[in-house]
């Protein structure tokens, strides 16, 4: 009896480490937990992996009404708190090194193309309180009609638009520069220059069909991740620094740099956004 229940003990404590050392490799695997790059705001925050803004809005109850039509009352007046709120998040969006959204917004006409836009939120999530106050979680796409309204095309700031080589066997389908541990900060409209500070890639690269993705890049934890904008077989690079006076823009190396001109390879992916820079 006794060597059954020492066995057994042991058994369990074989089982107990078992489940210990499961738990651990959890928690060190990556695609356990959620990688996205998110930005929090003071009003909302922005989702750089999945191309979102979300917000939440709140409502409190006049309790003037009956019970239904004061709730109905409170999740309205959520929603235009949610719309103010994501407005003021979208602001907070940095498009290039100088400027973020707010700065573009300040032009009247471009604020109410992107207040329309706001105004088509999705609703994700809405919870209701006993005091009959309501709060909405409310969200909208880093899409092709916010892009083109924020940031600025080549032909608006007087630039040629720069081409790359298209044609050819496609080595490479995408993109991928690993910037972790500079304290980037994401951007809709980052560039990727050379150590002598020369721009090799940035929106003048850019089709309107590679813009339909959200930005000119999107920003990723895992390489997995990376994979959904940049494909199987992306270019990859190491970031050596931040550029001069910027958090958006990064510097790689000169060779690394020569690769993303050559005239014999085609860099349609390029043309086309499919770049991927990875963060902390």
């Amino acid at each position: 009896m006794l060597k059954r229940m020492m066995k057994a003990a042991q058994l369990i404590g074989v089982t107990s480490l078992m489940v210990l050392a499961a738990n651990a490799n959890a928690q060190k695997d990556p695609a356990s937990a959620d990688d996205g790059v998110v930005q929090k705001l003071a009003h909302g925050e922005i989702n750089w992996s999945k191309k979102t803004v979300t917000a939440t809005g709140s409502g409190a109850a006049t309790m003037k009404d009956n019970v239904a039509q004061s709730r109905l009352m409170a999740e309205r007046a959520a929603k235009l708190d949610a719309l103010r709120n994501i407005l003021e998040t979208i602001q907070g969006i940095q498009i290039t090194g100088g400027r973020n959204a707010g700065d573009i917004m300040s032009n009247g006409e471009v604020k109410s193309r992107i207040t329309g836009m706001a105004q088509g939120f999705k609703v994700v999530d809405t919870k209701y309180y006993s005091d009959g106050s309501v709060d909405v979680i409310v969200a909208m796409p880093i899409d092709e009609n916010l892009t083109n309204a924020l940031v600025e095309k080549p032909k608006a700031s007087g630039k040629s638009p720069r081409k790359v080589n298209t044609e050819g066997p496609e080595s490479f389908t995408g993109l991928v520069v690993n910037a972790r541990g500079l304290g980037l900060t994401p951007s809709m409209s980052p560039r990727v220059v050379d150590e002598s500070g020369k721009e090799v890639y940035g929106a003048e690269i850019v089709t309107e069909k590679g813009l339909q993705q959200g930005g000119i890049a999107s920003y990723a934890k895992t390489d997995d991740q990376a994979k959904e904008r940049t494909g199987a077989k992306p270019m990859v690079m190491k970031a050596l620094r931040l550029a001069e006076k910027s958090k958006t823009d990064i510097v790689i190396a000169n060779g690394d740099a020569d690769k993303l001109r050559d005239p014999n390879t085609n860099l349609s992916f390029l043309a086309d956004g499919k770049v991927v820079i990875l963060v902390d």
